[in-house]
């Protein structure tokens, strides 16, 4: 694992590679960030000194502003869709494995202004720190205040007021403040929205006992015993170990799981010190880093090599000339081909039109000789002459006509 030194002893656990849309800033001293693998879209802020801000694996869409010496802490595999943890004036927020949040939710350790007894101007409302165990469920809009213990298995409906009290496990909790709707039950993350009806037959049981919780005193892990260790450790350093042998590294199922009239104050159990057995790559971002060694200049070509590249750039040139003369060369001369075809194709129309017209010409002069074409010549030239005996003519006239027409045909 890295390990990054900044400025003002500010440091982050994890590779960075891996944090998507990470907005980080500190503002203190000596704070830390501990990332066990990836995550996306987080964006903190932390004010003051020594605090220490835990993220398990697979967390995404969160935002966080811690104020003190203040610790939050969230497991593995927790989904959340827009939530604003506001980790105030020196307390804690501590979320399990697997739970789901939706959108809209805030979780704060303080209110926002103080407020004091009227009689001895003593302040009334001080922080308190929050937990939640694995497998809880939030519906949007949800508000967790300050004192707030929810244990594993719980459900809060949407708009629910958590307050300072005691949210047992396998538990529906809803309203503002939330109160016990029914108890006795679990949730699983299936989503039955886009079921058929044959899907929801095939559900109407879901097997198995993962989200069943049973109290278990030599398992829970008491919010109290963990505030008290938390208050008795001065630097980010320790938190970071405490809380990563003692919550990170237990995987008891019922570590958070709680029921009412159960102990509550009690001892944590033992644990092994396995943060020493970690390995680090320690990259201190505030010492001047190594300058990288300057590229190699790139060989500039002799003067011989740049003439024998430009004879080869001119051959080159050349060659592609003479290759679009011979395409320019081979277009006119299909261009030419078009052309010399295109005429003799109207040559052939017209030697076909001037065939055409001699044959009519020989049908016509046929025609003329015939004897009756030459008859009614003779009769058209009488009838235009009757007043000058044209008529008598015609008779001497076809007499003749028929005469030639005889011998014309011997």
């Amino acid at each position: 694992m890295q390990k990054y030194i900044r400025e003002n002893g500010n440091i982050i656990y994890g590779d960075l590679s891996k944090q998507v849309n990470l907005k980080l800033d500190f503002k203190g001293n000596n704070n830390i960030v501990f990332f066990v693998g990836s995550s996306r879209d987080i964006s903190m802020v932390i004010h003051g000194n020594n605090g220490l801000i835990f993220i398990g694996q697979n967390v995404a869409k969160i935002n966080i502003n811690m104020v003190g010496e203040s610790v939050l802490f969230i497991g593995d595999n927790s989904s959340f869709w827009g939530v604003t943890f506001r980790v105030l004036e020196s307390k804690y927020i501590f979320l399990g494995n697997d739970c789901m949040f939706s959108w809209n939710i805030n979780l704060e350790t303080s209110d926002h202004h103080t407020i004091c007894d009227i009689l001895t101007n003593n302040r009334i409302n001080f922080s308190k720190s929050i937990y939640i165990g694995d497998h809880v469920w939030c519906a949007q809009g949800v508000m967790i205040a300050k004192g707030a213990f929810i244990a594993s298995g719980t459900m809060l409906g949407a708009n629910s007021l958590a307050v300072s009290k005691k949210y047992y496990s396998n538990t529906v909790y809803a309203g503002s403040p939330a109160r016990e709707i029914k108890k006795d039950i679990f949730w699983s993350r299936k989503y039955p929205g886009n079921y058929t009806k044959e899907q929801t037959q095939l559900n109407i049981n879901i097997q198995g006992d993962d989200f069943k919780y049973t109290y278990n005193q030599n398992e829970f892990l008491s919010p109290k015993a963990i505030e008290e260790k938390l208050d008795s450790l001065n630097t980010a350093q320790e938190k970071l170990e405490f809380v990563y042998n003692a919550i990170y590294c237990n995987k008891n199922k019922n570590r958070f799981a709680y029921f009412k009239d159960m102990p509550y104050d009690i001892p944590l159990p033992k644990y092994e010190n396995k943060f020493k057995s970690l390995t680090f790559e320690e990259i201190d971002e505030t010492k001047p880093q190594p300058t990288p060694p300057a590229p190699k200049p790139t060989p500039q070509p002799t003067p011989q090599e740049l003439e024998i590249k430009s004879l080869k750039d001119k051959l080159s040139q050349k060659e592609k000339d003479i290759n679009n003369l011979d395409i320019n060369h081979k277009k006119a001369l299909t261009s030419q081909e078009l052309e010399i075809k295109s005429l003799k194709e109207a040559l052939s129309k017209k030697e076909k039109d001037i065939s055409s017209l001699e044959i009519n010409y020989q049908k016509a002069l046929n025609t003329k000789n015939h004897l009756s074409y030459k008859l009614g010549e003779a009769l058209i030239k009488a009838n235009k002459n009757w007043y000058k005996g044209g008529y008598i003519k015609f008779i001497f006239e076809a007499i003749k006509i028929k005469n030639e027409h005889n011998k014309t045909k011997i």
